[in-house]
């Protein structure tokens, strides 16, 4: 997990709802793999990006609703979404919305990328997906920009309509949905998904706009940010340190070297975070020790201790006594019964 792209999990949460009460059966339509993702979006804080990417373009095939991104994204509520949700009412103007949604973006999803041009009198928002789609990703970039022309309305007001919508995925059997939606030019087949909007736009004030609340509020996401990004330094560590484990070599010289940072900078980060070198190098030994007894029916302590960085087979004997509190014959036959349970489970 520690390398998958991830995204709040507050847009799944939403998007059930709405599948509920526009009669689209997921549990019909969604394998066991998605539906556990969803299952789980309802008490953690986030959830794999390509889940909502995924799951909301399946639903459109197999439902037949061409129309499910931008009638999901019309739906929603706009303030029930994650952190960046709260700085979207007080934005003084369109620049300070975009340039705020443009920081953060990735606290709500990193399946999406964004950039900004200037073409003359135009301003256009581009929209795309930065992962793997399995499905395509077409209905999800129609709610991202659907969402975006609701965002901003907060500042423009309800009755502000962009100059047109663009959509580089083939158009819908009936453009009717979509023309009331944006209530402008719809051209689909184009080489972008954007939103265009006028340059005059950018700067109009908004009646609303809180720029003190805001500065505020922006200060608080950014120290948010921070934290993530100390705990993505820990997960960076173990990165580093279960890719060259089996080499014997690991220290905190070493893996501090292979982030470019100085080894007290490197254990600074780690306290921070309430770890030390050791407690990761531990857990990651551990987790490596579980995947082996789990995937070899005949485990060999040598072999063992060569995977878990060790020079000697009674190294690698002590390591599971004292992290695991067992020896390797009793991790052996449990590894066994697991596998047992699992086999008769699949035959039943």
């Amino acid at each position: 997990m520690a390398n998958t792209p991830m995204a709040h999990a507050s847009s799944m949460q939403q998007f059930v709802r709405f599948a509920r009460i526009s009669g689209i059966d997921l549990n019909a339509i969604l394998d066991h793999d998605m539906l556990d993702l969803i299952a789980a979006s309802s008490t953690a804080e986030t959830v794999p990006a390509h889940a909502m990417v995924d799951i909301m373009q399946l639903c459109a095939i197999v439902a037949r609703r061409p129309d499910i991104g931008t009638a999901f994204a019309m739906w929603c509520n706009l303030r029930g979404y994650g952190p960046l949700s709260l700085l979207w009412d007080h934005c003084p103007t369109v620049e300070d919305s975009i340039r705020i949604s443009a920081r953060f973006l990735h606290l709500e999803s990193e399946a999406l990328g964004s950039r900004m041009r200037e073409q003359g009198d135009e301003i256009v928002l581009q929209q795309f997906i930065a992962i793997p789609a399995r499905f395509g990703g077409s209905q999800y970039l129609e709610s991202t920009l659907t969402l975006q022309m609701r965002v901003l309305q907060l500042v423009l007001g309800e009755d502000w309509h962009p100059l047109r919508m663009e959509f580089d995925h083939p158009a819908p059997p009936s453009l009717a949905f979509h023309r009331n939606a944006f209530r402008c030019p719809v051209v689909f087949g184009a080489d972008r998904s954007a939103l265009i909007l006028a340059r005059a736009d950018m700067r109009r004030p908004s009646p609303n706009g809180n720029a003190h609340l805001l500065a505020f509020l922006e200060r608080q996401l950014a120290g948010e940010e921070q934290a993530r990004t100390a705990r993505d330094s820990v997960l960076r560590v173990e990165r580093l340190i279960a890719a060259n484990l089996s080499s014997g070599r690991i220290t905190l010289e070493t893996v501090a070297q292979g982030l470019a940072i100085g080894p007290r900078s490197l254990q600074r980060r780690l306290t921070d975070q309430g770890e030390t070198f050791a407690s990761v190098l531990e857990r990651v030994r551990r987790r490596a020790a579980e995947e082996y007894f789990a995937n070899e029916r005949k485990p060999n302590l040598t072999e063992l201790a060569h995977r878990l960085g060790y020079a000697e087979a009674s190294a690698a004997s002590r390591f599971l006594r004292t992290s695991m509190g067992c020896g390797a014959k009793v991790l052996t036959r449990r590894a066994h019964a697991r596998r047992m349970a699992g086999a008769t489970g699949s035959r039943q």
